[in-house]
């Protein structure tokens, strides 16, 4: 060794001693990067080389290129410059020719440096000393490079060697903490989601964390999922992608149409080689990741994470992307199943719901056949058991073509109840002319909308007409201040209430019509009372007048005979027309009750006729309330067929009364008949009707026993448990 070598060797044992250099991977900060380690290192071997400029680049492992990371003695712009320009294997592997090889480094004379690249402008006019960075199994990891003025010195340039050396496992141990970081990092990360998603079903929960965690790994995220149409909506994202949120991606090509294909991650280095594929996330979006969310073998979704800046994913970010993806995929098909299980709760709930609602409907409208009395009670159940703001009921008046509103209920007052509409105008017309239920969820765009002046917020209307044999009764109208307040399934739920409105209106109307022509045959049997009776009475007594009149100028002495006749006449002519109007409406039924006016009407009867008519009593009448007045009719018609019609004797009544019920057997002992022969008297053919009519009305039975010779027997049963009608309606 020269004198000057041993100098050297001196002056750098002095200046850097040898146990420093060996320590440098031992002592790491938990603030230590490749980079800071590899400063220290260039500074270091700046100031004990003494050159005028050191820097270290480290190589990528996919591409072997070198990318500069530390740097000394190095002008500020040239630094800028040596980082943004990477050196591929086909500019160094050239310089490493074995002539310039000193023991593992190569020493590069400056003639020979490759030009248009920033390091032979850092090092000019040295030369270039080019010491490897070796780790664990002699792998290649990075260089440094250190302009080097003087004639090779192979004690310095071994020196250099150890020092990379070192540096190369301090920046590996330095990785190595990094990477145990990071996956340390991950576990917490994926630990943390799979407690926050694993403890919730609640979907918007699950992609809320989830983008949480997105967004603190990856400083961006965004979840989309696919529907049972094959739609690919994004649910929910953060910045930069939040503008993406309820968007539709497409699927018919590029990466999001290969990813939900093969149920495998894309990664985008560069979405401007993409485009228009990847244009979707933004002009600003330089890379990207995307991963899909699989569950039974399926791609329900997918997520994805992006940055401005290009090639900044690694593998690791794929694999944690993917973790992610794993953890949440399980949560998310759990949550849209319970979600869908709530749906159909929700839905059974909402039907059973209508149910109670139609039954209510259904026992209003068949517990009385008085339209004025049923419609509006029809109508209010409606209106607060779906819960409509508005509820009208149309009638049509085929004479007139008219709408007339019969019955209203919601939040508008009802006065306008008689208001009459022609069946030409508004929506409702239109629904009663074609016969089809009409739906509007906007009436500002329907020409034919007529609007009352107290309904102008109305905005939605749904008409669904009545009909009975294809013939159209009325229309049911529904209004709602909102807009598309009305749907399908309200449209469907109604045409079911229509039809059993229907059907009540067609009863009630029936029922109305019979009762005209029970009044009719009422009038038409007092008619034929007052004609047989009162009538020929009446005519005796004008006879008889006009004979007495006569009499008084020829021969008084006959005038007292014939006004005693006059007056006997007249006594049963009064007798008469007093038992007529008894029948019409017994005072003592208004006023003592069912059994007193029945033992009244028997009493006079019996009188009348010449009958023994016996009436026997159990229970209390007051369980008839309501009902006396039907119930009355039965037996007084009961004792008229007996009286026309049977030549009885002797007729027995007995009624009998508990809260369950009423039983009433009328039976006599006269000459009978046979209930399955065809009447030969249109009397006694309306009489049982009339009586078989009453007891159905009520809701009870009706039996008549009789044969030839033998009598007969009237039986009425009506129920009173779960009547909450007055049945009782004027003759």
């Amino acid at each position: 060794m020269t004198d000057s070598a041993h100098m050297a060797a001196d002056s750098t044992h002095r200046t850097l001693p040898l146990g420093d250099l060996l320590a440098f991977g031992d002592a790491l900060r938990a603030d230590d990067t490749p980079e800071s380690l590899l400063a220290e290192v260039v500074e270091t071997l700046r100031r004990i080389v003494g050159s005028p400029a050191v820097y270290a680049r480290l190589r990528d492992l996919d591409s072997d290129t070198l990318y500069a990371v530390a740097f000394a003695g190095v002008d500020a712009t040239l630094v800028e410059r040596l980082r943004a320009t990477p050196i591929g294997p086909a500019i160094y592997q050239p310089l490493l020719r074995p002539e310039y090889r000193q023991s593992s480094s190569y020493l590069i004379p400056a003639a020979v440096l490759p030009p248009d690249v920033p390091d032979t402008e850092a090092i000019i006019p040295a030369s270039a000393l080019l010491t490897p960075l070796r780790g664990r199994g002699d792998r290649l990891i990075g260089v440094i490079v250190l302009a080097w003025p003087d004639q090779p010195d192979q004690v310095t340039i071994r020196m250099v060697e150890a020092i990379a050396r070192q540096a190369a496992l301090a920046v590996e141990n330095v990785r190595l903490a990094e990477r145990s970081a990071r996956l340390l990092a991950k576990e917490q990360l994926l630990a943390e989601l799979g407690r926050a998603v694993g403890a919730t079903l609640d979907l918007d929960t699950i992609v809320r964390q989830t983008i949480d965690r997105l967004a603190a790994a990856f400083g961006s995220g965004l979840v989309a999922l696919l529907d049972n149409q094959e739609t690919l909506t994004v649910v929910a994202a953060a910045p930069p992608l939040d503008a993406l949120i309820g968007r539709q991606l497409p699927l018919l090509s590029g990466s999001l149409a290969w990813v939900v294909q093969s149920g495998q991650p894309f990664v985008v280095d560069d979405c401007r080689l993409h485009a228009p594929d990847m244009a979707l996330f933004g002009p600003d979006i330089a890379s990207c990741i995307i991963a899909p969310l699989r569950s039974g073998g399926r791609v329900i979704g997918m997520l994805s994470v992006v940055s401005r800046q290009a090639s900044v994913f690694s593998d690791e970010d794929v694999d944690l992307l993917e973790a992610i993806a794993a953890q949440v995929s399980g949560p998310v098909v759990s949550a849209r199943l319970y979600a869908e299980s709530q749906r159909l709760a929700a839905q059974v709930q909402r039907r059973a719901d209508q149910l109670a609602v139609l039954n209510s409907i259904a026992r209003i409208v068949t517990a009385t056949l008085d339209l004025r009395e049923s419609l509006p009670l029809a109508t209010q159940q409606i209106q607060r058991g779906f819960g409509y703001p508005q509820v009208d009921l149309f009638l049509l008046e085929e004479e007139a073509n008219e709408l007339i509103l019969v019955a209203s209920a919601g939040r508008y007052a009802p006065e306008r109840v008689g208001y009459r509409q022609h069946i030409n105008l508004g929506l409702v017309g239109r629904a009663a002319r074609s016969g089809r239920i009409v739906r509007t969820e906007d009436v500002a765009t329907e020409a034919d909308y007529l609007g009352l002046s107290e309904r102008l917020d109305i905005r939605s209307e749904l008409c669904v007409p009545l009909i009975s044999n294809g013939k159209t009764l009325g229309v049911l109208n529904i209004e709602s201040p909102e807009r598309a307040g009305l749907t399908e399934e309200d449209a469907a739920v109604l045409e079911t209430v229509a039809d059993m409105l229907a059907g009540a209106v067609e009863n009630g109307r029936l029922y109305q019509r019979a009762q005209q022509a029970a009044a009719l045959e009422e009038r038409n049997r007092l008619a034929r009372e007052l004609h047989d009776s009162v009538s020929q009475q009446l005519f005796s007594m004008t006879l008889t007048a006009q004979a007495a009149q006569a009499q008084f100028e020829r021969n008084p002495a006959r005038v007292p005979a014939l006004l005693d006749r006059l007056h006997e006449t007249a006594t049963a002519a009064l007798a008469e027309m007093r038992a007529l109007i008894f029948q019409l409406r017994p005072p003592a039924l208004r006023d003592q009750g069912l059994v007193a006016a029945i033992q009244q009407h028997a009493q006079h009867l019996a009188h009348r006729e010449g009958l023994r008519i016996e009436l026997n009593v159990i229970g209390d009448e007051r369980h008839t309330r309501g009902i006396e007045q039907p119930l009355f009719r039965i037996v007084q018609e009961a004792l008229n067929n007996i009286v026309k019609h049977a030549a009885a004797r002797n007729v027995q009544i007995m009624l009998e009364f508990n809260a369950d019920q009423v039983s009433m057997r009328i039976i006599d002992d006269g000459q009978g008949f046979d209930p399955t022969a065809r009447p030969s008297g249109e009397g006694r053919h309306l009489g049982l009707l009339s009586m078989r009519e009453r007891a159905a009305e009520l809701g009870g039975s009706f039996t008549v026993h009789s044969r030839p010779g033998a009598g007969a027997e009237v039986v009425v049963v009506v129920p009173l448990r779960g009547r909450h009608v007055n049945i009782e309606r004027p003759e």
